[in-house]
């Protein structure tokens, strides 16, 4: 037999180039929640929270939640399990987005419904100081969508952003359904009521 080196590397030694040792084991299982509820696995959701109810919890490396991918996702199957088991309505991901500025982004309206009669902030605002209705109106303005936050009683309308447009600036912008604005006349915005006395 010969004695030659390119003969006695294992298949089995340790390979130092593609290890991580500071990997944490649990990260595979939250990315993994993540990944389900972004793609609407509504199966393997609830198979990991019976092992692990602390993924409801789960956030990945810019803050958004199992609920945050799940309102761009449009699962709303996925977002009533989440807030039933108690996810954070209020979570906000690293530029402050809350799940309702990811409903409205895609124009997600039935996972922006259920948000809102859960008790989401219809005003939160991003760290850009957009707020959900800035974000609708950005993004083409989806007319059921826009109508269903310009009728929620508490919205405020003429909120102006960090680069200082209101929603309606910029849906005159970016979309054809920008008379909806309209309906947001300053005197309905419930925090002007001492205007009317």
């Amino acid at each position: 037999m010969v004695n030659d080196e390119r003969f006695l590397v294992s298949g089995w030694e340790d390979d130092l180039h593609d290890i991580d040792p500071s990997r944490n084991p649990e990260e595979g299982t939250e990315k993994m929640f993540l990944k389900a509820a972004e793609d609407g696995e509504l199966k393997t959701i609830t198979d990991l929270v019976k092992i692990n109810p602390a993924l409801i919890q789960a956030i990945d490396k810019d803050g958004y939640t199992p609920l945050h991918r799940a309102c761009y996702g449009n699962h709303l199957d996925i977002v009533k399990f989440l807030l039933e088991n108690g996810a954070d309505i209020s979570a906000k991901t690293a530029m402050q987005w809350e799940p309702l500025h990811s409903c409205c982004h895609w124009n997600n309206k039935e996972c922006a419904i259920a948000l809102i009669q859960w008790g989401a902030d219809i005003n939160s605002e991003s760290e850009g100081g957009q707020t959900p209705l800035h974000l609708c109106a950005a993004h083409g303005a989806d007319y059921d969508m826009a109508q269903i936050l310009l009728m929620h009683p508490y919205i405020k309308p003429n909120k102006i952003s960090n680069t200082n447009d209101t929603p309606k600036d910029i849906a005159q912008r970016s979309s054809k359904f920008y008379n909806i604005f309209d309906i947001a006349d300053p005197l309905l915005d419930i925090s002007n009521l001492d205007l009317l006395a």
